[in-house]
């Protein structure tokens, strides 16, 4: 009897120990598929990692391309405006010269006048004169 009761705690024992170790494998299957799901999330987000330090350099590389742009405009806006002071000087320049040339026109038509004054005044003297002769 003492046989059968070592076989039957035997048996018990048998049974605890696969009871364990099948509890152990299914926590070890647990721990292997969180650990799958784990990794295939580290590498959707590594994958996105590098997705976004794509888009960073691409924006980076924007943002200078811009910059430079930038920066080529403002000179391009001083050139101008360079150009723009030198024609405005040259514009008051023209603009004093046309003054200037406007007073000596109103000034030779002013002569023109007056010299066309004394020369009715000779011609009238010159045909009164020539009716004296005439008459004389």
């Amino acid at each position: 009897m003492l046989n059968a009761v070592g076989c039957l705690v035997l048996g018990a024992w048998v049974v605890v120990q696969w009871l364990r170790e099948r509890e152990a494998d299914l926590q070890a299957d647990r721990l292997r598929a969180g650990l799958a799901e784990a990794r295939a999330l580290a590498d959707a987000e590594a994958t996105r990692r590098a997705a976004l330090e794509r888009d960073i350099a691409v924006l980076k590389d924007a943002v200078g391309s811009t910059q430079r742009s930038a920066e080529e405009s403002a000179r391009g806006l001083a050139e101008r405006d360079g150009e723009v002071g030198a024609l405005r000087a040259e514009l008051d320049t023209a603009r004093s010269r046309l003054a200037e040339w406007e007073d000596a026109v109103r000034a030779r038509d002013r002569r023109i006048r007056e010299l066309e004054s004394q020369l009715a005044e000779a011609r009238k003297r010159l045909v009164e004169a020539v009716e004296r002769l005439k008459t004389r």
